[in-house]
């Protein structure tokens, strides 16, 4: 054959055998994620552990759910992303399109062991998902809603005796702040995907290391343990679960708002949520406020940001700004939620900044930048 195609006889030189070549890759590369698994591993034991001392049978639809969204979008991006470099090869007129193909998924994939450091990458974050959102969907079953009334106050004497809802408000508390925030923290969502389907393929081996560790850290401390240890229903919910009417009026004008423009998307997902909750029924489910993922998560991307550096760093803050604030102001969370879910992720982005190092297997291959 090389002497038909000399590109396909390097090729089959570089490599022979493409599925002998992946787990020769994920083996090179399986001590970089070690502690990542072990960090896992010790996530899945402890709360499979917690749930089967306490006789409490986990709420596998959203873990299954999750699973197969996953699987879905992994796929669907793969598809296209095969597809959009055909389309760009034949519009470029190259007359063997699958041939170059080919090659071209060689270069990407197997060099540089950068397929091996996605497949790990992605599995993790896979793994996490539907191990997080197994647990938070089983909480109150695990810990009942207790803590709503210690946060509520505890709010008041961070904000002066003032509810923090009524301090954004004074800003955010009108049609155009209430839309906005809602836009920006519905991003959220957005955003958390594109940087879990980023990091597997970054050529930043250190960095990305780094993302996952934290990711890890926060969803299995903040996202998990401390929800269960300080279960609380949160702003838009606790009137439900205890008749405390304190947020009234914050519901009432994000009603008003949403009335006038259909536009204040947070009221579909909580009346979503409480009816998986009440019906214990549903695909999404879970309730919890302590601390607020959405924050934590936020100010880990900010963390990611500002080491890409440049304009990244000031939109990376702003972003996290503005989803404190949204929380706050949509009745998602009590500021504590906040302020307890940022300073996890920024402790947890410190210490994976020396986890990161010490996991590295530097025998393996850096992949080169993407």
């Amino acid at each position: 054959m090389s002497e038909l195609d000399p590109t396909l006889g390097l090729m089959n030189k570089q490599w022979p055998n493409p599925a002998r070549a992946i787990f020769s890759a994920m083996g090179r590369t399986t001590a970089d994620y070690r502690y990542a698994y072990l960090i896992l591993i010790v996530h899945t034991a402890t709360m499979g552990g917690l749930t089967w001392y306490l006789g409490v049978d986990p709420h596998y639809t959203t873990g299954t759910a999750y699973l197969r969204w996953s699987l879905v979008t992994i796929a669907n991006l793969a598809f296209f992303y095969m597809l959009w470099l055909v389309l760009r090869m034949l519009l470029q007129g190259n007359e063997h399109p699958t041939r170059a193909l080919k090659e071209r998924m060689g270069q990407v994939l197997l060099a540089n062991d950068r397929l091996a450091h996605a497949i790990h990458s992605t599995c993790i974050f896979v793994a996490l998902i539907v191990v997080f959102a197994n647990v938070k969907s089983t909480i109150p079953a695990i810990s009942p809603f207790s803590w709503d009334e210690t946060l509520i106050h505890l709010d008041r004497a961070l904000f002066a005796g003032l509810d923090p809802y009524k301090v954004t408000g004074l800003v955010f508390g009108n049609i155009y702040g209430i839309v906005g925030l809602n836009f920006v923290y519905n991003l959220w969502l957005v955003i958390f995907v594109a940087s879990m389907l980023w990091a597997p393929w970054t050529g930043n081996h250190t960095l990305r290391l780094r993302y996952i560790l934290t990711a890890l850290l926060t969803w299995f401390v903040g996202g998990n343990i401390l929800a269960i240890c300080f279960s609380s229903a949160g702003p838009c919910f606790v009137g439900l679960v205890t008749g405390d009417n304190t947020f009234e009026p914050l519901m009432k004008l994000l009603k008003e708002v949403d009335t006038e423009t259909g536009m204040v998307w947070a009221l579909i997902a909580q009346d979503m949520l409480w009816d998986a909750y009440s019906l214990n029924d549903g695909d999404i489910s879970g309730i919890s406020a302590m601390p607020s993922m959405h924050v934590a998560v936020s100010v880990v991307v900010a963390c990611l940001a500002w080491e890409i550096g440049g304009i990244w760093r000031w939109l990376g803050a702003a972003f996290s700004g503005c989803i404190f604030i949204g929380s706050v102001q949509l009745g998602w969370h009590y500021a504590s939620d906040g302020i307890v879910g940022g300073i996890l992720a920024l402790l947890f982005w410190k210490a994976s900044g020396y986890l990161a190092p010490w996991s590295l297997d530097h025998s393996s291959p850096v992949p080169e930048p993407a």
